[in-house]
């Protein structure tokens, strides 16, 4: 695995290569973004019917709080029987917010670090679902057993905890303590709503977040990596290029293609992606793969192939909420179940938490993934100007109706008209179809920008 960091106006860009493909990336977070970040904010207001509050945070939103989110160790913590409005309380952002609503905030407070993650208002001790050894997870889930004693704190064991020494787990776990220690004295002298804590676009984060098991190269155009990489491995190779190295790899251009609606698989076959606000809807299609005349061995094919490739568009364009897959339709079980295999095994590369659910009985995949961040769909593209995000404008057939039907209402006293039509209209309607509806001089220039509608100037 090649990990790729592109130092661009001193902020780093990183992606993953998995046996030459992209397979995640990652671009510094928008001042604007707040995922993980911890406020001091304020309750605002509790609203019984949602179940709910809303507190009010630096950033001039309000972060909706799940009132199930309200941990019984944080009130427990602060010597509180419970919230009330006007309190000042210590928050951290779950999820971002969407265009319609704002983020939503947990009292569930986690820091984490390369190796754990500290859980001050909890006593558990999780282990990454990624590792899936059983001797390490039972070694790992006594070390954090050990680490809560002597911190009175709970920890998550991250996937990376499984090739740390136990020097390195105890120390990282003090450091945050240290820290959560800290914010602690923060929160408590704040007299307003204030931002205490972001997850921070450092070199040391991208480290601590990337260089995961299996790299085994590094590529950047910036030296000062080398150094920094030789903290975790020195069996890391470093290699330095000149210049934009998203651009001199081919991901910038890879980029487009996934950003795609239809991207196509190998074999000829295709996905079709489709995303609301809350849902993702993939369809599957054969197109020209033809093969094999056996149609459950045509459709596990194609399905396999589209199941790894789902699984890793999942991950990249980092898109989350509901996701229904309609693949190709298997009538055995055995098929099913081994689509559901690859995808289960797929979906263990990805940072966030994926649950499958299984086929529908109109033979639909069921899923959801975790997004706590906007995905890279919402931050690369923006909605089209012209059809509002549709995907669709009105055909030139309606256009041109509602242009004859603007015709006829000329006002007095016009001796001329100038219509302006998009370009594609110049081999649908010309000068003199528009002059015998309009019945007076015309003069039409196909030169308005917008396909799906015109400009009409009266002269007199």
């Amino acid at each position: 695995m090649i990990l790729v960091i592109n130092k661009k106006d001193d902020r780093p860009q990183v992606a993953l290569l998995e046996d030459g493909r992209l397979v995640e990336i990652y671009f510094p977070e928008d001042e604007e973004s707040v995922a993980g970040s911890i406020f001091v904010g304020k309750i605002e207001k509790f609203v019984p019917a949602l179940e709910a509050a809303f507190v009010k945070l630096s950033n001039d939103e309000n972060g909706f709080l799940r009132l199930k989110d309200i941990k019984q160790e944080y009130l427990e913590f602060f010597g509180l029987k419970k919230l009330q409005e006007g309190q000042k309380v210590l928050v951290q952002i779950k999820k971002e917010g969407g265009q319609t609503k704002g983020p939503q905030v947990t009292t569930n407070i986690g820091l984490p670090g390369r190796y754990v993650v500290l859980m001050p208002f909890s006593h558990s001790i999780g282990v990454s679902r990624k590792i899936q050894d059983q001797d390490d997870r039972s070694r790992l889930k006594e070390l954090g057993s050990r680490l809560r004693e002597k911190l009175s704190c709970g920890f998550i064991m991250r996937t990376a905890a499984a090739e740390a020494t136990e020097e390195q787990i105890y120390h990282e776990g003090e450091l945050l303590l240290s820290k959560w220690n800290e914010l602690i004295k923060e929160f408590k002298k704040a007299k307003k709503v204030k931002l205490l804590y972001k997850e921070s676009d450092s070199d040391a984060f991208v480290l601590r977040e990337f260089l995961k098991q299996g790299v085994d190269e590094v590529i950047t155009n910036s030296a000062a990596y080398k150094e920094l990489i030789r903290e975790y491995s020195r069996d890391i190779r470093v290699k330095i290029i000149e210049g934009d190295v998203f651009e001199e790899l081919g991901i910038n251009k890879e980029l487009k293609k996934i950003l795609s609606r239809y991207i196509p698989l190998p074999s000829g076959g295709e996905i079709v992606i489709d995303k609301t606000e809350a849902m993702v809807v993939i369809d599957v299609n054969s197109g020209h793969f033809t093969t094999t005349s056996d149609h459950e061995e045509l459709s596990e094919q194609i399905n396999a192939e589209a199941a790894k490739e789902i699984a890793r568009i999942l991950r990249l364009r980092n898109l989350g909420g509901i996701i229904i897959i309609d693949f190709i339709d298997m009538r055995s079980e055995k098929s099913r179940n081994r689509i559901i295999e690859i995808m289960k095994k797929e979906v263990l590369k990805d940072r966030n938490r994926v649950e499958i659910y299984g086929f529908t009985q109109l033979g639909l995949l069921e899923m959801t993934r975790k997004r706590t961040t906007k995905s890279l769909d919402e931050r690369l593209t923006t909605t089209c100007p012209v059809c509002s995000g549709k995907g669709t404008i009105p055909s030139p057939e309606l256009v041109i109706e509602q242009l004859f039907n603007e015709l006829k209402k000329r006002p007095k006293d016009v001796s001329e008209v100038i219509v302006k039509l998009h370009p594609h209209f110049r081999d649908i309607i010309n000068k003199e179809e528009i002059k015998k509806v309009a019945k007076l001089n015309v003069h039409v220039h196909f030169t308005h920008v917008n396909p799906a509608d015109f400009e009409i100037t009266w002269k007199k």
